[in-house]
């Protein structure tokens, strides 16, 4: 059977609606012969960052990142720490290597992973029992 010539919108809609296969396969001209069509407009180009976004994504830090710079820097206090030992079994440290461990301890950040965190605890104390072998206090 085949029907032509439907002039009101609603029927050819229901009889469209009817087959939701065949529906799909005409466009919104093919329902609407009379209408205008629409033209879609061009993409535009996506909206520039602002400079602060861009600052603020530069000063952020990765997790992982952040991790490996903990732990480069819990892996420089312990070479402090095996290069005072091998100068107090020669003799006495020198003051820069003193100098240096204080500095590590003043300055290193401690993680807030709970495992790298007793990780690093374990070498502060270290590094602050052999500060105080030498009367230095941090």
């Amino acid at each position: 059977m085949r029907i032509d010539a439907l002039t009101v919108p609603v029927t050819r809609t229901l009889l469209l609606g009817a087959l939701p296969k065949v529906a799909a396969q005409f466009s919104a001209q093919d329902l609407h012969p009379h209408t205008v069509p629409t033209q879609t407009p061009a993409p535009t180009a996506p909206a520039m960052p602002s400079v602060e976004m861009l600052v603020t994504l530069a000063m952020s830090e990765a997790p992982v990142d952040r991790r490996r710079r903990i732990a480069r820097d819990a892996s420089r206090g312990l070479d402090m720490l095996e290069r005072l030992h091998q100068e107090l079994l020669v003799g006495v440290p020198a003051p820069a290597r003193l100098r240096e461990i204080v500095e590590w301890a003043q300055t290193a950040e401690h993680p807030e992973d709970p495992v790298l965190a007793q990780i690093f605890q374990d070498i502060d104390v270290r590094v602050r029992v052999e500060l105080a072998k030498h009367d230095i206090e941090v």
